[in-house]
Order: structure tokens, then C-alpha cells, then sequence
């Protein structure tokens, strides 16, 4: 039988396609990056809502007219920042976990964000996008 024959029923060998080899650093790089875009939007997003509540809080003066909005603004700031809290632990865990396999990131299992990472980043993303609009529907 000749290599251009083959059995009946048989498939053919799959060829490897010719190419330059995957570079396994890329891919981390790309989402370590993606992390810390999202800290720096979160950063300006609680620099705006504390913003807000240092000028509620100034406005105030000795009258309590507007002591809901202050009270409501300085929740708008808490939130912002535990979430932006939660985002850097969060971050901080996958970018040590990603330059850390690099080296070997074929042989790595590892290498996935585990979902509780996940979950935490998407809740914490969720409250400060949810503080923000409170913070503007107050009259930040």
C-alpha cells in the first residue's frame, strides 16, 4: 500500500500547520494589562464619587438641609472604595499567577481564574457601577 492509499475507513493523519509557535507570554501580558485598565477606571470612578462627597460634605455647612444627600453620598464613597478594594485583591492574584507560569504556562493547570476570583471581580464591578449612578442621581 503506497502513502496515497489508504484502508477504507481510515481518516488521514492530521498535519501540523507550519507557522511560527504560540507565544505563551502574550496572552498573560494582555490580561494583566485588562486588570489594570479596569483599577484605573474603578481609581477615577471613586476619585469622582469622594470628590462628590467632600463637596456635599462642604455644602452642608451648619444648616442639615441636605444631610440625606451627604449621608447617601458618603455610602456612594464606601462602596466605591471596598469595591475598588476588592478589585485590586483581586487583580493582584492573577497577574502574580500569570507572570508566575509564564515560564511554563503549557504544563500549567493553574492557570485559570478560579471562579470565586471571577464572581468577586463582576460583584465588585456591579456595587461601583451601582454607587456611581447613586452618586450622580444624588447630585454629585
Amino acid at each position: 500500500m503506497g502513502p496515497s492509499e489508504q484502508p477504507a475507513g481510515e481518516l488521514p493523519a492530521a498535519v501540523p500547520a507550519a507557522g511560527p509557535a504560540r507565544d505563551p507570554g502574550l496572552q498573560p501580558e494582555r490580561t494583566a494589562l485588562s486588570w489594570r485598565r479596569t483599577i484605573m477606571s474603578a481609581v477615577a470612578a471613586d476619585i469622582l464619587i469622594w470628590r462628590g462627597w467632600f463637596r456635599a460634605l462642604n455644602g452642608a455647612g451648619a444648616a442639615s438641609e441636605n444631610a440625606a444627600q451627604v449621608v447617601g453620598m458618603g455610602v456612594c464613597a464606601a462602596v466605591a472604595a471596598l469595591t475598588t478594594i476588592a478589585l485590586v485583591l483581586c487583580a493582584a492574584g492573577r497577574i502574580r499567577v500569570l507572570h508566575s507560569g509564564t515560564a511554563n504556562l503549557e504544563a500549567e493547570a493553574h492557570i485559570a481564574a478560579p471562579a470565586l476570583t471571577l464572581r468577586t471581580a463582576s460583584a465588585a464591578i456591579v456595587a461601583l457601577a451601582a454607587a456611581t449612578v447613586s452618586a450622580i442621581a444624588l447630585g454629585m
